[in-house]
């Protein structure tokens, strides 16, 4: 059976699989810290030997990377892995469909195979309407703040609208969001919204709120997390500002593109704490939009709990550039799933 390889590849982490063609599957996923080797290549020959693949077992390779792909040289900022896309391509050959997407878009490609039980919604408003057919955006709080506008189309992939929004400047509606403004623009000078809203954000809402009391203290962002687990004051009124900041950042994203394909809420943070969240004032933040609260209310919100939505959205990909390049499989069915 041929398969599609595909990865998503973080500063920290590697992640492969295989997904066989002709199927959404994710089969034989290995996760290889970055630092364990020399290059990209180094790792990709690692996994292949673990499963003892051969290139005439593979068709089509897709790679999600966390920067930007566009560029003669690709870099990662966490570490020294640098490549250019006309070496992966010599590493698969030239008989190999292969593609390198941003890792954001990535988890967009996820949403159109994405399992309905797999997503939970936060506020299940009855006045949520949802519309499959509509642009959606995807967001995640992690190690940054990453963001993709996704617009489906009649036949093919989504197409995915290219930006950095998570770079966006940081909204400030309270005088407590003003004090951590005004502390972290003493800090960096411009403040965007990544600066509260990913592991680090997190570390400078937890730092700014305990300055505010008089004191200096400084956590880590699982250290805060096992504290709000513990019920710590500082670290709850910590987490319930960061699901505020979500909310208010989400809401600005849908007044500059009203999207009724829904939100999906991806990442490390915001799923590890669901049930917290859906409690919180995320919604009300969000729907804080004076004029056009009633248009941002009815956007359905939703959070991820897929494992590899990253992985997902390759291996749809793949099943893409595979129908394409008339690639068989041996099953047409694109069915969906995660095995071992």
């Amino acid at each position: 059976m041929p398969y599609a390889l595909i990865a998503d590849l973080g500063g920290t982490n590697a992640r492969f699989a295989l997904s066989p063609i002709g199927q959404c599957k994710i089969q034989h996923v290995q996760v290889l810290p970055c630092a364990d080797y020399d290059n990209l290549f180094a790792a990709l020959d690692e996994y292949m030997l673990r499963l003892e693949l051969t290139m005439q077992d593979i068709a089509v390779a897709v790679l999600a990377i966390a920067g930007p792909v566009n560029q003669p040289i690709i870099r990662f900022s966490n570490n020294p892995w640098q490549f250019s896309s006309e070496q992966v391509k010599d590493y698969f050959g030239p008989d190999k469909q292969v593609a390198l997407l941003n890792d954001f878009d990535a988890n967009g490609h996820s949403l159109e195979v994405l399992d309905s039980n797999k997503l939970i919604e936060v506020g299940n408003h009855k006045n949520t309407l949802l519309d499959k057919s509509a642009p959606a955006w995807v967001i995640g709080p992690g190690t940054g703040l990453g963001v993709a506008c996704v617009v489906p189309q009649n036949s093919g992939p989504s197409l995915l609208l290219p930006g950095e929004g998570g770079h966006v400047d940081l909204p400030s509606a309270t005088e407590q969001e003003d004090y951590i403004l005004t502390y972290l623009r003493e800090r960096h000078h411009r403040v965007s919204a990544e600066r509260v809203l990913s592991g680090m954000g997190l570390e400078n809402i937890y730092a700014a709120l305990t300055h505010q009391q008089g004191q200096e203290a400084r956590l880590s962002a699982v250290e805060i997390g096992a504290a709000f687990q513990a019920g710590d004051e500082l670290a709850k009124a910590a987490m319930a500002q960061f699901f505020i900041y979500l909310g208010r950042v989400i809401g600005n994203l849908i007044l500059n593109v009203e999207s009724r394909g829904g939100v999906y809420i991806v990442g490390g943070i915001i799923p590890r704490y669901w049930q917290q969240f859906i409690n919180s004032d995320f919604r009300s933040a969000l729907e804080d939009k004076g004029r056009m609260s009633s248009l941002v209310s009815a956007i359905p919100i939703y959070i991820v709990t897929e494992e590899y939505p990253g992985l997902l959205g390759c291996a749809n990909y793949a099943s893409y550039l595979a129908k394409n390049a008339g690639i068989q499989g041996e099953i047409s069915d694109r069915t969906t799933g995660v095995e071992a």
